[in-house]
């Protein structure tokens, strides 16, 4: 299988770099074919739950996630508290 880009990992790095590259070639009128390989079982197979997270590279990166009904960030964060 040829590609254009091979990204390395389905972590928030490569995913981000696979989105914004299909993006980027969009602008531009042309289509890139982008591939990201991930050794765990699934996208997200490695990601610890309960992170918190900023969310602004997310409005950065898709803007209007937020409106989406299957959104993976729901709740928001009002204070935290370390130990």
């Amino acid at each position: 299988m040829d590609y254009d880009v091979v990204v390395v990992g389905a972590g928030p790095a490569g995913l981000a770099t696979a989105i914004r590259l299909k993006q980027q070639a969009a602008e531009r009128g042309s289509d890139i074919s982008v591939v990201v390989v991930e050794k765990g079982s699934e996208v997200g197979a490695h990601i610890l739950s309960g992170a918190v997270i900023d969310p602004v590279g997310l409005d950065a990166l898709l803007p209007g996630w937020r409106e989406e009904a299957d959104a993976p960030l729901s709740v928001q964060v009002n204070d935290d508290h370390f130990y």
